[in-house]
């Protein structure tokens, strides 16, 4: 999401339920101090819950994967369908499970001899888990759909990939969605509790400051290093001279964008998405999977690469960053305004001895609603950067056509390019997206773009008065941070 998201700018994401639920999950795991006790749930039966999680999906994704594969043989999609929607939200069921882990006696039993690092590395752990044992229930059916194509491949003189073994395809989709995912997640919360130890032995007073600092210093280095560590990572090539080649070349030189490498994502025909990643220009680059540059015709990759130059034109990237943010600090600020005043007017009608609970209670009930709160606001940014860069594409597509307005085959290329990585990717366009928004509701906006003049296209001042809002909220409060730490007085 985020994740990925400060790494990264991807066309579409058919694991953006996975990102978000692995936010909430390390989420909850970091706050398991707070949740102990919540339940009267021993530890070791909180053990057993929280591994429950991944066994469930396991045994409802495997009966699902059999129902699928079984009809997939009289050709009945539908089920399919159902197995796929079932693997993207499967991550709840573990979600739930390290709720109710996180809120009996773990952390109580568990605190003195691993720590809170030890106890959120296994809840955390729990819903790895749940990603791969979903992965190896799809490998089945992706067997299936690849024994399918390939007379159809034949007959079209496509690439044929051939299917890796079930390890094999577990960790390539490990290494391809998991990875990216974490070390967004994992480097920033790092870097922020090495500033916490080292505040609390010589500079007490300053550790909230210092977790911030390093939360800061942990984000920088990912900004900075991820198209060096990425391409080694997930094992990219670069792509070959050619017409190709020079196409993307000519579309990044006309839209002004300084780009180091095009990377080729292998990934066995399995994944088609894109994605751009880096923000200094000497080291910036894109990859394309080769699913998408093999299946999807010459002008719908055009479009791909043109939605992916409308995040760096646009600066999606450092302005996400900004809006997370501000996402999160607002809502911070209104929920705890609202948790006060509720726990004030609460206060008056309960005894004294009841006092400390309560306030604990209402406490871990603000705390869930700013992330919730947090999570759907950046979510709303998220889509209308995603719709920005469509516009783009569009804008960039018609400029080169010679046409100041959008023209319909420069829209068709971006609405066909977009249904091209859904059917590759197995997703519904209908099904909702966290970060994107659903293909069909991409697709949609695209439509009424066709004929319109450029600069009457709205989502351009939207993004902009959003961004720069965003940017004005976070000063105010960095400010107001500032005059508090030095004892002066403050804005409110």
């Amino acid at each position: 999401m985020i994740a990925s998201w400060l790494i990264s700018a991807p066309l579409s994401d058919p694991k953006d339920d996975m990102q978000l639920a692995l936010i909430v999950q390390l989420s909850i795991a970091m706050l398991a101090g707070e949740l102990a006790g919540s339940l009267p749930i021993t530890a070791s039966w909180c053990v057993v819950i929280a591994l429950l999680g991944p066994l469930l999906v396991y045994a409802i994704g495997a009966l699902l994967a059999r129902w699928a594969a079984r009809a997939m043989d009289q050709r009945r999609a539908l089920i399919a369908d159902r197995f796929f929607g079932f693997c993207s939200r499967a991550h709840w069921i573990a979600s739930v499970c390290i709720l109710i882990a996180a809120s009996g006696d773990l952390a109580t039993a568990w605190l003195p001899v691993v720590g809170i690092a030890g106890i959120a590395g296994f809840l955390v752990s729990c819903g790895i888990a749940t990603s791969l044992v979903s992965s190896w229930n799809a490998w089945l059916l992706e067997q299936r759909i690849r024994e399918s194509a390939i007379m159809r491949a034949l007959d079209s003189a496509s690439t044929l990939h051939a299917m890796p073994s079930r390890g094999a395809y577990v960790l390539a989709q490990a290494r391809a969605s998991l990875a990216p995912i974490l070390a967004p997640l994992i480097v920033p919360v790092l870097m922020s509790q090495i500033g916490f130890v080292i505040a609390v032995k010589y500079a007490p007073a300053f550790t909230e400051q210092a977790q911030i600092a390093g939360a800061v210093v942990g984000t920088a280095l990912l900004l900075l290093l991820v198209p060096v560590i990425i391409p080694r990572l997930l094992g990219l090539r670069r792509l070959e001279a050619g017409e190709m080649r020079s196409d993307l070349e000519d579309l990044a030189r006309d839209a002004r964008v300084g780009m180091s490498e095009i990377w080729v994502w292998p990934t066995n025909g399995l994944i088609a998405n894109a994605a751009v990643m880096g923000i200094i220009p000497g080291l910036r680059c894109v990859m394309l999977s080769d699913a998408l540059l093999e299946c999807m015709p010459r002008e719908q990759v055009r479009a791909v690469m043109a939605h992916e130059l409308g995040h760096v034109v646009h600066r999606h990237l450092l302005w996400l960053i900004v809006v997370v943010i501000a996402c999160w600090s607002l809502a911070a600020i209104v929920m705890n305004a609202l948790a006060l005043e509720a726990f004030t007017q609460y206060a008056a009608n309960i005894k004294s001895q009841d006092m400390v609970e309560t306030a604990h209670s209402f406490s871990l009930a603000r705390d869930g609603a700013v992330l919730i709160a947090g999570l759907c606001a950046f979510g709303f940014a998220s889509r209308r950067c995603e719709r920005q860069a469509d516009t783009f594409a569009v804008q960039l597509l018609s400029t080169r056509a010679g046409s100041r307005d959008a023209t319909v085959a420069s829209v068709e290329a971006m609405v066909g390019a977009l249904g091209s990585v859904a059917l590759l990717n197995h997703v519904r366009p209908t099904r909702s997206s966290w970060r994107h928004g659903s293909i069909a509701w991409r697709q949609a906006y695209l439509r009424t773009l066709s004929g319109r003049a450029h600069a009457a296209l709205g989502i351009d001042l939207f993004v902009r008065v959003m961004c720069w809002s965003s940017l004005a909220l976070v000063a105010w409060l960095l400010l107001n941070s500032i005059i508090d730490w030095t004892g002066g007085a403050t804005l409110n």
